[in-house]
């Protein structure tokens, strides 16, 4: 039996919309292929969160890449969620530095406030060579909650609010927008401050327990039943890796001949671990002169 769900709603004849999420079978999925310290994993299971939050809120074909770049133990953590609702995470730590249990994001990610919070938009259909789209902004505030929500103003000009929750075995999230432009089909909704700050007001009572254990339905009606929002889409995130023996035959093709039989005169073979999901791949020498042979090269 498995809560991973991510709720969609939003409150009738407002420029308010929510989203709640919370993983535990996706959680476990992601987190059984790496070995993270416990403040690393809470900072992963709200980033993961976080992205599926980023990603419920905007139409879009394509994979939405959550990516932090930090000064502290964590040099770097990501995010992926792809159409469907598939979702991976990994990150990279700085060996060289202490990782305590009392650490939180601001002093794994943003210890010298060099910090930065980027989201890419990777389209479907991206041709081969053209960028991604990418918003980057300095990594801001104490939590992740805090830094997203900074990214979403300063990047977006959307008006966000954020709660994050993670542990060994959940991942939870909430978010509340204003949804940005009034006018023409949305010209019936009333842009009520007031009822903005009533509906964050309630939203703030949520506590880390509550996003961890109860469902998104409870957690959308245990917080908003008096305003009745209404339940646009519920959908269920799952773990996935895109990684193949396929994409790295094409990295070892995009390395050149010369390189790639280097490594093997040097190493006895070319050995590539996904950090996603821990699949390893092994070439030998008769598996790399079967790719330049082939002329995979001029395919990839």
């Amino acid at each position: 039996m498995t809560n991973d769900s991510i709720l969609r709603f939003i409150f009738k004849n407002t420029p308010i919309r929510g989203a709640a999420v919370h993983l535990d079978t996706a959680w476990s999925a992601i987190k059984q292929f790496q070995q993270w310290p416990a403040p690393v994993a809470r900072l992963m299971g709200e980033m993961t969160a976080g992205a599926l939050l980023l990603a419920s809120s905007i139409k879009f074909e394509g994979a939405l890449i959550l990516q932090i770049q930090g000064d502290g133990p964590v040099r770097l953590a990501i995010a992926e969620v792809r159409n469907g609702l598939l979702v991976r995470a990994t990150a990279k730590l700085n060996d060289s530095m202490t990782i305590t249990d009392d650490m939180g994001t601001k002093a794994l990610v943003n210890a010298c406030g060099r910090g930065q919070c980027a989201v890419m938009l990777d389209p479907k259909d991206r041709r081969e060579g053209e960028p991604l789209y990418q918003g980057v902004v300095s990594l801001a505030g104490d939590s992740l909650a805090e830094g997203l929500m900074n990214y979403m103003q300063q990047s977006e000009q959307i008006h966000t609010r954020l709660w994050f929750a993670a542990d060994e075995k959940n991942a939870a999230g909430l978010m509340i927008q204003k949804m940005p432009g009034m006018g023409g089909d949305d010209a019936h909704l009333t842009d009520d401050p007031e009822t903005l700050n009533r509906i964050e007001t309630l939203a703030e009572t949520i506590t880390d327990k509550e996003l961890l254990t109860l469902s998104t339905q409870e957690v959308v009606h245990r917080l908003f039943w008096e305003e009745e929002p209404q339940v646009l889409s519920e959908a269920m995130p799952k773990f996935a890796c895109t990684c193949s023996r396929d994409r790295v035959r094409a990295m070892i093709a995009q390395l050149g001949k010369d390189e790639a039989l280097g490594i093997i005169a040097e190493m006895g073979h070319i050995e590539v671990r996904c950090d996603f999901c821990g699949r390893t791949e092994r070439f030998d020498l008769n598996d790399v002169m079967a790719i330049f042979d082939s002329g995979e090269t001029t395919r990839h």
